[in-house]
């Protein structure tokens, strides 16, 4: 399939937990259509913080995936692509053997700083909603996560912390539904981050990624999820809170059954929405805007900008 559009790109974000894939028409710095979409779960960080290495399993599924991905590419001709790896490769012994075992499928790939990352999650978020005049934009993703806002200046703020939740999940288990874990996890969230400061400007507090999306999902009890209504969505702290604890006292065998759940996050949502529930709490703000929008949406409007 040949797309003639010149304002066609492609945008693929190779993360600590997922690897999504958009194929998309892009009009001033903003998504107008979307042509195509994938997402796969590999839990690439896996392990991680313990051996320092991207594992045989997460490693293979992961290169299998963006195999897969570039038959999507080639089907729909797209020439002007974008491919970023973030806090996974990014901190590997051996993350140059994944970029080359990716380049073999015939995908090129960039590892950005956080910096960067956070860049083009500002990018991702505000070409999908108007995240307003001092939005705070917080990422939590699988190995790392990632704070942004507007200065006085003008100038983007970003800063990048080496905490995630599929690093959570390594170093507690929130299979058991224990509250001793919680607890522990909790405290652990609340040292992690006892240095941050945010400015008391703050009008917007906009969550992007897994973590976010699948609470939109959860609070609407989606049976399909449905990016075009998570998108946007708005949901107290309160409601959060409630959740968390609905989806913790659920057995694991049985979170999945909670609508809304995404396949592979019953787990790695409690973590998520802990750090969301920490930075919030440095806010004077007790709702979330949900942005289905984030890294992958920034790399395909750089793209389409190349």
């Amino acid at each position: 399939m040949s797309i003639k559009n010149n304002n066609i790109a492609a945008g693929i974000d190779i993360g600590s937990n997922s690897i999504r894939l958009i194929i998309a028409e892009i009009e001033n710095n903003k998504i107008k259509n979307i042509i195509y979409q994938e997402k796969a779960t590999t839990r690439l960080a896996t392990n991680i913080d313990k051996t320092g290495i991207l594992s045989d399993e997460p490693f293979t599924k992961s290169i299998n995936v963006l195999a897969g991905f570039k038959k999507a590419l080639d089907k729909y001709n797209v020439t002007k692509i974008k491919t970023v790896a973030t806090s996974a490769v990014r901190e590997a012994k051996n993350g140059e053997e994944f970029i080359k075992a990716a380049k073999n499928e015939g995908i090129e790939i960039s590892i950005i700083s956080g910096k960067e990352e956070g860049m083009l999650e500002y990018l991702g978020v505000c070409s999908g909603l108007d995240a307003g005049s001092h939005p705070l934009i917080l990422d939590v993703g699988g190995g790392s996560s990632e704070i942004i806002y507007m200065q006085e200046n003008k100038e983007l703020h970003t800063e990048s912390h080496k905490i995630g939740v599929v690093k959570m999940a390594d170093m507690f288990n929130f299979q058991s539904g224990s509250n001793e874990t919680l607890e522990k996890c909790s405290a652990y969230i609340k040292d992690f981050f006892k240095n941050i400061t945010i400015p008391n400007n703050i009008e917007n507090f906009i969550a992007t990624a897994g973590t976010a999306t699948t609470l939109a999902a959860i609070d609407m009890e989606m049976t399909e999820y449905d990016f075009n209504k998570v998108n946007g969505y708005r949901i107290q702290k309160e409601k959060v809170i409630e959740i968390l604890n609905k989806v913790y006292s659920t057995p694991y065998n049985k979170r999945l059954e909670i609508k809304g759940m995404d396949k592979g996050r019953e787990d790695l949502i409690i973590p998520g929405i802990l750090i969301i529930l920490e930075i919030l709490g440095k806010t004077n703000l007790n709702i979330i805007t949900v942005s289905d929008f984030g890294l992958r949406e920034g790399a395909v409007v750089r793209a389409a900008n190349n």
